[in-house]
């Protein structure tokens, strides 16, 4: 099932694959197999553990501290901060509570290592005629005729392995096919109609229909399976060509101050249409965990950057910028400062202003500790506005009101300004915002106030946490 530009879903038996072939056309250079597939025989019992924490030193996860390695952690608890409201297109929003193995600050992000649905895997299985081979142990090897120089075998496929286990966790489904991808895939079926429509979907003729089909209406690779129902490509064709499994970044919602440590905490939305890998596996773990037995999900501590808020940084000044969820880490640098405010009480402490758009008043996420943080002047200033009802507003609106006001603060020596957004768009309009009260304040025009933000880039006063 995939999904129409309208909102609505749309059943790959409604669409008629015929309609995008072209009478002319020039299929792209296809991808070439260079694996084979050695079964041994072996059965092998599923596992919930992630499958590539066997393949070694040789494989790398992205910035992972040097001295960390993933690891299993309890989860020990979820909320919902946030529900879901289609007449807003608000998402829903939870915080997931977790074991913690290692040192943290506030603003310090972990890696997520995700798995497939159960049911798409089992789907694929049976797609590629795989199910009674599917828990089969085998290892991969090159093909004796490889036609690929320098050939090698993928660092996230362990030495041996099953169907299922590769499937599940390192293989991704969910992503964007490219044209020769697709092109290769049209070797893979006996049915004329959608051997003509891959490889004309591959083609410099048809990048109109695939503009539509894949980057409009967001067709993934599972999608073109569903479409092409005779499509069957060999595992080891995919398990050279489909990406690999990566983890998903979180920030820490938390202090370590808070629970001594012991546990972290993370916040992430759930997508109405086409819901996250991640975010569907942590659903499905913690709908399934009790104190008694609770189940895991592994981890691991990502490289630190100057995006946080230690003990050194009480005496500064924060002006913090946050869209929806991308107040996760500011939760961890006001409760930070809440619990170092009060174990030094004679330390001067820097001022804290925060700027928070979302949805709707509700879907701000945790509003009552906010405005308790306002109250205790942990905050010394917040503003907060919402996109949809009778008043539209947003961040930059903000922003240009008190114009005057915040360039005064944030080129104080001890003021710092981090910006939490969504890297595609959101990020982007809260920096023209930004740029515009430059110009405003300073009377500089839009090419100088552009020059003054990269300079406070540069000195790092004006610092981004942004995801796409």
């Amino acid at each position: 099932m995939f999904w129409r530009s309208d909102g609505g879903s749309l059943n790959p038996d409604e669409m008629d694959v015929g309609a995008y072939i072209l009478s002319e056309y020039i299929p792209a250079k296809p991808l070439v197999g260079n694996l084979e597939l050695c079964f041994t025989g072996e059965q092998q019992a599923t596992s919930e553990a992630c499958v590539q924490l066997r393949c070694g030193e040789a494989l790398n996860f992205p910035f992972a501290r040097p001295d960390s390695q993933p690891r299993a952690v309890a989860i020990r608890g979820s909320k919902v901060l946030v529900a879901a409201d289609k007449a807003t297109e608000t998402k829903r929003v939870v915080e997931l509570t977790l074991e913690s193995l290692f040192d943290y600050e506030p603003g310090d992000t972990i890696g997520v290592l995700p798995s497939n649905k159960t049911g798409v895997v089992d789907h694929l299985l049976h797609r590629l005629e795989l199910t009674d081979q599917a828990d089969t142990t085998f290892h991969l090897k090159l093909a004796l005729n490889c036609a690929k120089k320098n050939a090698k075998l993928p660092a996230h496929i362990p030495a041996t392995t099953s169907p299922r286990e590769i499937l599940t966790h390192c293989l991704s489904l969910n992503f964007v096919p490219q044209k020769q991808l697709l092109s290769a895939l049209a070797g893979f079926t006996i049915n004329d109609k959608e051997r003509s429509f891959l490889a004309c979907l591959s083609s410099k003729q048809a990048a109109e229909h695939y503009q539509n089909l894949i980057l409009e209406q967001g067709l993934l690779f599972m999608d073109i399976l569903d479409l092409c129902e005779n499509c069957r490509p060999p595992l080891a064709f995919l398990v050279e060509h489909l990406p690999r499994l990566l983890p998903r970044p979180y920030s820490i919602a938390n202090s370590p101050l808070e629970a001594g440590n012991q546990e972290l905490r993370v916040i992430y939305s759930v997508l109405r249409r086409k819901p996250g890998v991640t975010t569907n596996m942590l659903e499905a773990k913690a709908e399934r965990s009790t104190p008694q037995k609770p189940t895991e999900v592994v981890i691991y501590p990502r490289v630190s950057n100057a995006f946080r808020y230690t003990e050194q940084d009480l005496g500064s000044n924060q002006i913090l910028i946050a869209v929806g969820t991308g107040l996760a880490p500011f939760l961890g640098f006001l409760a930070h400062k809440e619990k170092l405010k009060k174990q030094q009480p004679q330390q001067k402490t820097g001022h804290s202003w925060l700027y928070i758009g979302a949805k709707t008043p509700e879907a701000i996420l945790k509003r009552e500790q906010l405005m308790a943080w306002q109250e205790s002047s942990v905050l010394e200033r917040l503003r907060m506005c919402h996109s949809r009802g009778e008043s539209p507003s947003y961040v930059q609106q903000m922003l240009a009101e008190e114009a005057e006001d915040l360039v005064k603060f944030l080129l104080k020596p001890e003021t710092v300004l981090y910006l939490c957004a969504d890297g595609a768009k959101i990020s982007k309009s809260i920096a023209n915002g930004l740029s515009l009260c430059l110009q405003k304040a300073l009377h500089l025009t839009e090419e100088e106030a552009s020059r003054q933000l990269k300079e406070l880039k540069t000195q790092g006063k004006y610092r981004e946490d942004v995801w796409l």
